[in-house]
């Protein structure tokens, strides 16, 4: 479960009355509440939004190991939320989640590359979308097709490029969508054809 997922549910299935309880259980340091009651405050879920008591609850989660924690609070870090943005703590905080294989994070490391400014490290960038994409991150594959598909930062791939925007969109990325028609737009019938069949092959391979 990635940690959007996991944050997803957390919201839906919350109910009011859980949090005298998860208050109680975060106070002592347990992992698990510590995330629930920071992301609560980070999204105002049976509390008032506060960004401050937001990241003091997911810190107490993260430096335990949590990597959804880690992830979000990156993710405060980088929004300012409490703040001001810190590129410098939203980049740690991601890497240790990353590590530990969070898709969310390392989608977000291929983020700060690609919108760090010149000069890009399109190496790394292209490693963090990769690890992200090859667990079905649907942003991340969108963002490595068309990087592929664009081949400005990194070395154009059609065939990578349409792989990867086409499970995008199974994976229902909009902007999927409109890149790969983009993409087929100019690829000859043979071509298209060629690199569907080669999908279904690698599809038939691992199923």
């Amino acid at each position: 479960m990635t940690t959007s997922e996991r944050l997803h549910t957390l919201l839906r299935e919350f109910r009011n009355e859980q949090l005298p309880a998860l208050q109680q259980a975060a106070a002592t340091g347990d992992t698990i509440a510590c995330f629930a009651l920071g992301a609560l405050y980070a999204n105002g879920r049976g509390v008032r939004t506060d960004a401050q008591q937001a990241r003091h609850w997911l810190q107490q989660a993260a430096e335990q190991g949590d990597s959804g924690a880690q992830t979000l609070l990156g993710w405060l870090y980088l929004s300012g939320a409490g703040g001001e943005s810190d590129r410098h703590q939203a980049r740690y905080w991601y890497s240790r989640a990353a590590a530990s294989g969070d898709a969310d994070a390392q989608c977000a490391l291929g983020d700060l590359h690609y919108n760090a400014g010149q000069p890009i490290d399109a190496t790394a960038m292209l490693q963090w979308y990769q690890r992200a994409a090859q667990q079905h991150h649907p942003k991340a594959q969108y963002q490595l097709g068309q990087l592929l598909a664009e081949g400005v930062l990194v070395a154009a791939d059609d065939e990578a490029a349409f792989q990867w925007l086409t499970l995008a969109v199974m994976n229902e990325s909009e902007p999927a969508r409109k890149a790969l028609q983009m993409l087929t737009a100019r690829l000859s019938p043979s071509t298209l054809e060629r690199y569907k069949a080669q999908m279904r092959q690698q599809f038939q391979m691992t199923h």
